[in-house]
């Protein structure tokens, strides 16, 4: 019988332990979503804050809205050129890790969204900003528990 060179490198891979091809499983999804925020329906503040940085005050607001079949959360922050330079963040608590992950935005004098990230049971959502410094503190809102 004759074998491929093909053949031969997965055999060899196999016998080594190497894993040649891999899936991703469902569980390891993303649930984040950068169409949501401007394409979204039934769109609501969950909660609004007014933030100071430095001497810039504005607004920043943690909304929610359904887009396809799912909701989504995501941190705003309208036209403001008072927050020009900032950064705006959405932070997603997942309860299976016990961490916090964000994504981003560097806010200019429109309006700015971030990323949208899927509503989930358990988790929890805050919209937050911060000085484009690094180290420099998060100011955010209350965070909305699914």
């Amino acid at each position: 019988m004759k074998s491929s060179w093909i053949s031969r490198g997965v055999t060899a891979a196999a016998m080594a332990g190497i894993t040649l091809l891999s899936t991703t499983p469902a569980s390891a999804a993303s649930y984040w979503n950068s169409a949501a925020p401007t394409a979204a329906t039934s769109v609501r503040n969950t909660y609004e804050k007014s933030v100071t940085i430095g001497s810039r005050t504005f607004t920043i607001q943690l909304r929610v809205g359904k887009w396809g079949s799912n909701t989504y959360f995501w941190a705003r922050a309208p036209k403001d050129s008072h927050a020009y330079g900032a950064h705006l963040y959405i932070s997603v608590y997942n309860p299976s890790t016990k961490k916090w992950e964000s994504r981003s935005e560097v806010l200019n004098k429109k309006t700015t969204y971030t990323d949208a990230h899927r509503s989930l049971h358990k988790y929890g959502y805050k919209a937050c900003a911060s000085d484009s410094m690094i180290g420099s503190r998060w100011i955010c809102t209350g965070t909305w528990w699914v």
